[in-house]
């Protein structure tokens, strides 16, 4: 990646598309989101030459996947949530294969390590607004799960520069 490309501030296009749902839908369509994050990575690993960096990409896979049902168990499902995220999930979706598209891998990966972070910042601020001491250490846990994914990726990009 050149030093001059400027990567897309996905955090930028999806958070106002998150605050249109209602507040406890919110966790849950962010869970939504690990999870196809999980999808791109085990893509990723599959496409992968390297069997250390496929290997490092599966564990972020599940590293999202574990982070998704951490919320999913600590924000019960609420009504019509199915229909609120399917009423901003397309453009999510196009927000990120537009960011993606027809990018060097090593971009993607920055890309996504630039998403893993704004999740970590989010995961934190909503942890902030809990009282529940149980469910503020599970978002701190989820938090650290973004981050380790983030740092894997960055180390790749780095490293491939």
């Amino acid at each position: 990646m050149s030093e001059t490309e400027r990567l897309p501030d996905l955090g930028g296009q999806v958070r106002p598309l998150i605050q249109t749902l209602p507040v406890g839908v919110q966790p849950r369509m962010m869970a939504t989101l690990e999870r196809a994050a999980a999808d791109r990575y085990r893509t990723w690993a599959g496409l992968c030459p390297e069997p250390a960096e496929a290997e490092g990409l599966r564990a972020c896979a599940i590293r999202e996947e574990e982070g998704a049902a951490r919320i999913e168990m600590a924000f019960p499902s609420q009504p019509d949530e199915q229909r609120h995220i399917r009423s901003v999930l397309p453009q999510i979706a196009e927000a990120f294969r537009s960011a993606m598209a027809r990018r060097p891998v090593t971009t993607q990966y920055a890309i996504q390590a630039a998403a893993e972070r704004r999740g970590a910042t989010y995961w934190r601020s909503l942890a902030s607004s809990i009282p529940d001491v149980s469910v503020r250490e599970l978002l701190s846990a989820c938090a650290e799960l973004e981050e380790c994914s983030a740092e894997f990726l960055e180390a790749i990009v780095n490293r491939h520069g």
